[in-house]
């Protein structure tokens, strides 16, 4: 057995108790600048409190350690120490020096493995604790001080979990930059997680009761309660009515603290991924301000932080602020095919798979060369393959008829295809016929980063606007989310009304209230590049399944169509000679 499959045994073997007892062993160290300045300092017969605080404030390890040490040599166990200056008077000079000489001073060196994991959790904890400081004020000014050191003690599970063994936690980094989920690879290579770890280890902090009881209700909070807080955010104009539940556990102390840890640790991977969206919709919500507010004002705090902190070797916030969303958020699991494993509902049709049989029958060809073929096998291999590009997935489900095999062979087969109009007039053809969505609207993504403009529109009594309208679609809109990758949904009467708040703002008064709609990703070689819209407003017939599933089958069609007509613009380019 490897090395490597021998350590990813052993701690998945350690689990939640054995990792907090090898965390409480690992011993802080401080900086070798503020321990050369501190030891020289200490040499002066008239040192006071305030000048040991002046360069002990700029270390925050070290002063994580003296607010530690005072926590335990506090009188009143209900109280919590959560301020510098007010540790140090505490502990005095006379156990203030031999402290600050007994602790290890080091020169972190970027090129070694277990000083980098170091300084890459201190510099996403000094994010977190400078969020959790900036949030709080912005809430209730007066607290700042206190939720940056509840959120800095959250944060110094990765200093510890850096010492004690850098290879896992450079190990668990690595692949949580790639995409998996943060609770699974620490599950896979610890045993637990580390938001576990906090909870094990909130009695060893020596905090009050009523600080352990609070952080533990939030740490241990539900997907369901984060996801309706999450939906509280204030997007629109109006302010969002808050339930009760809701209302409740924001009030919980050291909320701040938490949310800006859970920030820092996502945007330590990206700002641009659902999750982070998730917590800059939560943390919105918890300041009762509007999300276009709040989401620069975390970006100013991420500038603050590093500019205020600056650790070489590391990745800033400020610079993860410069980088594009990941494109895989997970990393898919290959399964073996097995015989009795279900054929798929949705085939991809925008892919020509009758290329790959012409392909395999022209090298059988050539593989037997004296073999000859009638002309009839020839006329019947051509009529199966007509039959097999016309029909869509599905066949027990989804709509056959005429008009849809004619359109989607011309547009696929035969690339019939000469301008958008053409392609979208044939289109709402079988919309309309076929599916009875008797309006529809095509979208195309607009120069301007995050909207979308209509390029087409059908069935409207006046079409006018649709065909000059420009949306928001960026992430905390449908549409944002229907451009990210390709997609399709179907709003039911049932369910509807979810869908609604999502739409981007100034697109539902417009549509006078269709019972149900349909929307598709459209795509352009192989990029979402569009949203296709449709409706049965104004039609006596019901959406079923086999409507929807040619409705997707159609969306996949056009995308075919456009990258002809992506093709032959290119062609024409290359044709038109060089003006002089």
């Amino acid at each position: 057995m490897s090395s490597k499959a021998t350590s990813t045994n052993t701690s998945v073997a350690k689990g939640l108790t054995q990792w907090r007892k090898e965390l409480l062993k690992v011993s802080l160290p401080a900086l070798s600048d503020t321990g050369a300045r501190l030891l020289k300092s200490l040499k002066k017969p008239d040192i006071c409190l305030k000048d040991l605080e002046l360069i002990i404030a700029e270390d925050p390890v070290l002063s994580f350690q003296i607010i530690a040490h005072a926590s335990k040599r506090r009188n009143k166990p209900e109280n919590d120490m959560l301020s510098l200056p007010h540790s140090l008077s505490l502990l005095g000079m006379d156990k203030l020096q031999p402290m600050l000489r007994k602790v290890k001073y080091i020169r972190f060196d970027p090129a070694k493995t277990a000083h980098r994991a170091f300084l890459q959790a201190l510099n996403t904890s000094l994010h977190a604790a400078t969020q959790a400081y900036m949030i709080a004020e912005r809430k209730t000014p007066g607290t700042g001080e206190s939720n940056y050191w509840i959120s800095l003690r959250l944060s110094s599970v990765f200093w510890q979990l850096a010492l004690a063994s850098p290879k896992i936690y450079h190990a668990i980094e690595q692949r949580v930059q790639t995409g998996e989920s943060r609770h699974h690879v620490e599950m896979t290579l610890m045993g637990c997680t580390t938001q576990q770890l906090t909870q094990a280890m909130l009695p060893d902090w020596y905090l009050s009761k009523f600080t352990q009881d609070n952080l533990h209700k939030l740490l241990d909070s539900k997907a369901r309660i984060l996801a309706d807080i999450a939906q509280c955010a204030w997007k629109d104009g109006m302010a969002p009515e808050i339930p009760q539940n809701v209302g409740l556990f924001l009030q919980t102390p050291w909320s701040a603290a938490v949310l800006a840890h859970w920030l820092a640790l996502n945007t330590a991977i990206t700002w641009f991924g659902p999750k982070t969206e998730r917590v800059e919709c939560m943390i919105a919500a918890f300041l009762h301000q509007h999300l276009d507010d709040v989401i620069p004002f975390l970006h100013r705090n991420a500038v603050i932080c590093s500019a205020s902190h600056k650790l070489s070797g590391v990745w800033l916030p400020a610079i993860k602020l410069l980088h594009p969303p990941l494109e895989k958020r997970s990393l898919q699991i290959k399964e073996a095919p097995t015989q009795t494993k279900k054929a798929k509902h949705y085939q991809d049709l925008s892919s020509d798979t009758r290329r790959k049989a012409e392909l395999q029958s022209a090298r059988a060809q050539n593989t037997e060369p004296q073999k000859r073929v009638s002309p009839t096998s020839i006329a019947v291999t051509e009529k199966a393959q007509v039959k097999a590009a016309t029909t869509p997935p599905n066949k027990d489900i989804a709509v056959q008829t005429a008009l849809f095999k004619i359109y989607y062979l011309q547009t696929v087969r035969q690339k019939q295809v000469f301008s958008i109009h053409q392609m979208m007039d044939g289109a709402s053809q079988v919309l309309h016929f076929d599916l009875g969505l008797t309006r529809c609207i095509l979208f195309m993504k607009s120069r301007s980063h995050g909207s979308v403009k209509g390029v087409y529109a059908k069935g409207f009594t006046d079409n006018s606007p649709f065909a000059q309208m420009t949306l928001n679609a960026d992430r905390r809109h449908l549409f944002g989310k229907l451009l990210t990758k390709q997609a399709a949904l179907w709003a039911k009467p049932e369910n509807r009304s979810r869908y609604l708040t999502e739409l981007p703002a100034g697109f539902w008064p417009y549509l006078n209230e269709p019972a149900e709609f349909v929307l598709a990703s459209i795509m352009l070689r192989g990029k979402v590049s569009g949203i296709l819209y449709a409706d049965n407003k104004g039609s006596n017939k019901a959406l079923t399944e086999s409507n929807y599933a040619t409705f997707r089958a159609l969306a996949q069609a056009i995308s075919h169509g456009m990258g002809t007509l992506a093709d032959r613009k290119e062609q024409e380019h290359l044709k038109k000679p060089p003006s002089a």
